[in-house]
C-alpha cells in the first residue's frame, strides 16, 4: 500500500514538474547569425540573427578588404589593401530576432535600413566612428577579395560570426578578352545566351584595365545583357599590356561604331538592340555616342556632362620628356580626324579652387561662347536617355548639367525620352551597385555643398536597380 501511495506520489511531482517545463519559455542560446553564403553583385545579401533576447540590442559589423588607389609620393598612384568597417545597433524583435532587410539602425556608420547599408557606409581604420567599437575589429582574418566578414557583438564580445561572397560573374559566363589599337577591353554573356540586349559600357576619368572591363562587363552579363566594356584610355600604372593612349586626347569616337561591328559577330549579342553605358567622363562619351550614331537605343548617363570638355590627363606618359602642352590643346573626343569642339578647364595647370567642381563651373563663366559651342546637342537623337546626376557632386556639377540636358530636351520637345534620378544630396560617386564603400574615396565634411554621404549610399541603391529595370524596357 505504502508502495502504490508513493508511486502516485512520484507520478503527481512528474506531472507537475512538466506542466512547469511547458509554461516556462526556454533559456535563450547562442546568438545563430544565418548568412547567404554567396551573394551576386546586385542582390541584397540576406543577412539575419536569431536567438537574442526579446528587444535586446546587438551591434552588427561589416568587414571587406579593398584596394584603395592613393598618391605614391613620386608622382604616380599606389594601391593599399584596406580594411572598411561598417556597422550599425539594432534591436531585436518580440522573438530575439533581427532581419537586416527590414531593420532600422539605431546607431552606427548608417541610419538607413537595408542588408547593404554596412557596406556603402563603412570607414577606413582609423576613424573616430569606429573607436567605441574597436573590439569588434580584433583579430580580423585575411579576408580574399570579394568577401564580407560579418559580426555578431554584445558588450564587446563576439556572439556570432559568419561571412559571404559578393560574386560577380555567374557560372559558365561567356569572356572574351580584345586587345587591339582600334578596340579594347572585355566581352561578357551569360551563359547560352541567343541575340541579348546588348551595352557597350564605357569607364570614367579613372582610366580602363582588363580587370575593371572585365568586371564591368561580367556584372552586366550576370543581370542577362551581352556586354562590351571598352577601355579607350589607360593611366601607366594600370594599362598592362594595353595597347591605347595613357592621355584623355582626341579620343575616337568611331570606337563605338567598331565595337557595334565587333558584336555583329558575336551569336550571343543583337546588334539591333545596343545602350551605351557610361560614367562620369563615360556619360559624356555615352551621349557624344547617342548623337552620334542612330543605331544607339537608349544611353545611360551616369553623372553627366552636357558638354564637351579639355582632353582630361595633359600629361602624356608615354612621351618620356612628359611635357604639358598648352592650354586648350586637345578635346577630350574626335570624329573622322577631327576634334569635337570643347571647352578648356586648365584643371591640369592651375591651383587655387576649393574643388573641380569650381574649376569647371570658372571655366563656363570665363568662356560662355566656347561652352556654348562645345554643347553636346542631345536633341538630335532619337535615343532613350536614363540620367543620373549629383546636386552636391564636387568633381564635376552632375546636377545642374542633367537639369541642362533635360531642358534641352524639353524644348525641343523631346522630353519623354528622358529618365531622370538626381540625388539632392549626393557627390559623384552615384554609378555602382550599392556595395562599395563610398568613404573610400569621400570623405564626411559640413557645408552647404558638402554630400550626404548615408543619402548618397542609399541613392546608389536606388538609381542601379532603376538602371537596370530601365535597361530591360527599353531594349526588350
Amino acid at each position: 500500500m505504502l508502495s502504490i501511495r508513493l508511486h502516485a506520489s512520484l507520478l503527481a511531482l512528474s506531472c507537475l514538474a512538466s506542466a512547469s517545463n511547458a509554461q516556462t519559455p526556454p533559456r535563450p542560446t547562442a546568438p545563430l547569425l544565418n548568412v547567404d553564403p554567396v551573394v551576386q553583385l546586385g542582390e541584397r545579401p540576406d543577412v539575419r540573427l536569431a536567438g537574442l533576447n526579446p528587444r535586446g540590442t546587438v551591434r552588427m559589423h561589416y568587414f571587406m578588404q579593398l584596394g584603395i588607389w592613393g598618391p605614391d609620393g613620386s608622382g604616380g598612384w599606389q594601391e593599399r589593401q584596406t580594411v572598411m568597417h561598417g556597422w550599425g545597433e539594432y534591436r531585436a524583435d518580440g522573438r530575439g530576432r533581427i532581419d537586416m532587410a527590414t531593420a532600422r539602425p539605431l546607431a552606427g556608420t548608417s541610419r538607413q535600413v537595408g542588408p547593404e547599408t554596412l557596406l556603402w557606409s563603412a570607414f577606413r581604420p582609423g576613424s573616430a566612428i569606429l573607436t567605441t567599437v574597436s573590439a569588434a575589429a580584433a583579430n580580423l582574418p585575411q579576408l580574399p577579395r570579394g568577401t564580407v566578414l560579418v559580426r555578431a557583438e554584445q558588450n564587446g564580445t563576439i556572439v556570432a560570426e559568419s561571412r559571404f561572397a559578393i560574386n560577380v560573374s555567374i557560372p559558365g559566363t561567356t569572356v572574351v578578352e580584345i586587345n587591339t589599337p582600334q578596340l579594347a577591353g572585355v566581352f561578357a554573356a551569360p551563359p547560352g545566351g541567343s541575340r541579348l540586349p546588348t551595352i557597350i559600357h564605357l569607364h570614367g576619368s579613372e582610366g580602363g584595365s582588363i580587370a575593371a572591363a572585365r568586371s564591368a562587363a561580367e556584372q552586366y552579363a550576370a543581370q542577362g545583357f551581352a556586354t562590351l566594356a571598352i577601355a579607350y584610355f589607360a593611366w601607366p600604372w594600370e594599362r598592362g599590356a594595353l595597347t591605347i593612349p595613357t592621355a584623355h586626347r582626341n579620343i575616337d569616337v568611331a570606337q563605338l561604331d567598331r565595337a557595334r561591328a565587333w558584336l555583329a559577330t558575336r551569336p550571343e549579342a543583337d546588334e539591333s538592340r545596343i545602350a551605351l553605358v557610361g560614367n562620369s567622363k563615360g556619360a559624356e562619351f555615352a551621349l557624344v555616342g547617342a548623337v552620334t550614331y542612330p543605331w544607339v537605343r537608349a544611353a545611360v548617363a551616369c553623372v553627366p556632362s552636357d558638354i564637351v570638355w579639355e582632353g582630361y590627363g595633359a600629361v602624356d606618359w608615354d612621351n618620356p620628356n612628359r611635357t604639358i602642352p598648352a592650354a586648350g590643346t586637345y578635346s577630350s573626343w574626335s570624329i573622322s580626324g577631327q576634334p569635337l569642339p570643347y571647352l578648356p578647364t586648365f584643371a591640369d595647370r592651375r591651383d587655387g579652387w576649393p574643388d573641380n567642381t569650381a574649376r569647371y563651373n570658372e571655366a563656363r563663366t570665363m568662356w560662355p561662347e566656347a561652352a556654348r559651342w562645345a554643347r553636346i546637342p542631345v536633341e538630335q537623337t532619337d535615343a532613350r536617355l536614363f540620367l543620373i546626376g549629383g546636386g552636391r557632386d564636387r568633381t564635376w556639377d552632375s546636377g545642374t548639367m542633367t537639369a541642362n540636358i533635360v531642358a534641352t530636351m524639353q524644348r525641343a520637345g523631346r522630353r519623354q525620352q528622358v529618365e531622370t534620378f538626381v540625388s539632392p544630396t549626393a557627390d559623384h560617386y552615384l554609378c555602382g551597385n550599392g556595395t562599395w564603400p563610398v568613404r573610400a574615396y569621400s570623405v564626411d565634411r559640413d557645408g552647404p555643398d558638402a554630400p550626404d554621404i548615408d543619402a548618397q549610399g542609399a541613392a546608389e541603391v536606388t538609381t542601379h536597380a532603376a538602371k537596370i529595370a530601365f535597361l530591360r524596357r527599353v531594349l526588350r
